[in-house]
């Protein structure tokens, strides 16, 4: 990778994709300013991959992706700029900020941005549990996201690990879909604070309950995962499972800011007045500041609080019109006539037994966020290649049985097969199925 390439100066640059940073982006663009946006690896954030929310104001219930792209859009409408990127480095040692970015989309470009200021909303990582067979079966049965996999365990037996609200939420959405759902609870009780969502579990009768239980181990035959060993009460036990799913909290994505900004012992962002850091112009908000309440409405009115912070800094560093910019005008990305949708085993099956080229085959859901993120590069790549790479794509919903036959335990999944239809290569996720699609350019 060669040197950065240098962007030009932003005066206000949010890092992170989620409720805070959209937030703090309608604010800004309302008040002149065109902020740029850098989404990070899960756009949406989090709560992407809560099927149900119930506490946002104004909806009595709402899918969390469908929310988030509301407000995503909202952003969008009054003047943001938001990229498809990652944030690998900053130098907050001097002014301008650098902020030096790596593209989503593949081609792994880097950027140098120079930013007057700066909102940090780059929450947290999901913890695991760092167990023999978690890594070896991940994609394979353990995920830690029932909203995007949970579609693929019907009528299956699942284990749900955890006693907060995020292993209730994962409980009960899975109870709609799988035969059985075990919660394994490492303390003698819940933790969850939801109480109406905690009692209506209780009561549905395919979950179970197991306290003072963790998991020692995820056992699979190679291909999939088939079960996992307990240890309840002091006594070890197996237990045949389908699938794993991880709510055990998380860590903040903080170690970028380690020598930049003061954090405290679990690495949690330290904020000196509201939303301000340890350094003057550069602001955190959501949870990877707040180690308690981590929730989508006071990620949102953290991003408010920062976005007015944020404004009166410039304004007092620039003047009151500095901030005043024209947004570039974003063409969207042409839609691929390259990508074929499978609708039926038949078709597919028909499609891998006369095709003389590779084939590469997105296995997705249309509720997925991942997906969302992959769709645009899996395009691009079928236009670039077409004639040399056959590109299919499989709704997991729609041609369930295609899915279950080949075996896909998480989503997004992509499967690369030879001209005889034979599968020489899988990746589940949007950075493995990123590596393949670019080793498919070196390769054809």
């Amino acid at each position: 990778m060669g040197a950065a390439e240098v962007a030009r100066t932003e005066p206000i640059v949010i890092l992170g994709g989620g409720i805070g940073a959209l937030t703090s982006a309608i604010y800004l663009g309302r008040a002149g300013f065109s902020p740029l946006v850098i989404e990070g690896r899960l756009p949406g954030g989090l709560l992407t991959q809560s099927h149900l929310v119930q506490n946002w104001p104004g909806e009595m219930e709402i899918n969390g992706l469908e929310l988030t792209e509301k407000i995503r859009a909202q952003a969008e409408a009054n003047g943001a700029q938001l990229i498809s990127a990652e944030v690998i480095g900053v130098d907050f040692s001097k002014r301008p900020l650098i902020i030096t970015t790596r593209s989503l989309d593949g081609s792994e470009e880097t950027l140098n941005i120079r930013a007057e200021s700066c909102i940090i909303a780059m929450g947290t990582e999901p913890n695991y549990l760092h167990v023999p067979g978690e890594k070896e079966f991940w994609g394979k049965g353990v995920t830690n996201c029932a909203v995007c996999d949970g579609s693929l365990y019907k009528d299956q037996v699942v284990g749900v690990v955890g006693g907060g609200d995020a292993a209730v939420l994962e409980a009960l959405y899975l109870s709609n879909i799988a035969r059985k759902v075990y919660v394994f609870v490492r303390k003698g009780s819940l933790r969850a604070v939801e109480e109406k969502r905690v009692a209506f579990l209780k009561q549905t009768p395919n979950v179970e309950f197991l306290y003072n239980t963790t998991v020692e181990e995820i056992q699979g035959d190679g291909n999939q995962v088939t079960g996992v060993l307990l240890k309840e009460a002091g006594k070890k036990r197996e237990l045949a499972l389908d699938g794993v799913f991880l709510a055990i909290g998380s860590t903040p994505n903080s170690k970028l800011f380690q020598k930049a900004l003061k954090l405290d012992s679990k690495g949690y962002i330290v904020r000196t007045k509201d939303q301000q850091t340890s350094l003057k112009g550069v602001y955190a908000v959501g949870d990877i500041v707040d180690p308690i309440y981590k929730q989508a409405i006071s990620a949102a009115g953290d991003g408010a609080k920062a976005a007015l912070q944020a404004q009166d800094y410039i304004s007092e560093k620039l003047g009151p019109m500095a901030h005043v910019t024209s947004p570039p005008k974003q063409e969207k990305a042409p839609v691929s006539h390259e990508v074929i949708e499978i609708v039926s085993v038949e078709q597919f099956e028909e499609e891998l037994a006369n095709s003389s080229i590779p084939i590469a085959v997105d296995f997705y859901a249309t509720w997925c966020g991942p997906c969302k993120r992959i769709a645009p590069t899996f395009a691009a790549s079928a236009d670039t290649l077409a004639g040399k790479v056959r590109f299919l794509k499989v709704n997991v919903d729609r041609v369930t049985p295609l899915s279950n036959s080949y075996n896909v335990r998480a989503m997004p999944t992509m499967i690369l097969f030879d001209a005889s239809g034979a599968e020489t290569e899988r990746g589940v996720g949007p950075v493995p199925i990123t590596q393949m699609l670019k080793q498919l350019h070196v390769d054809q």
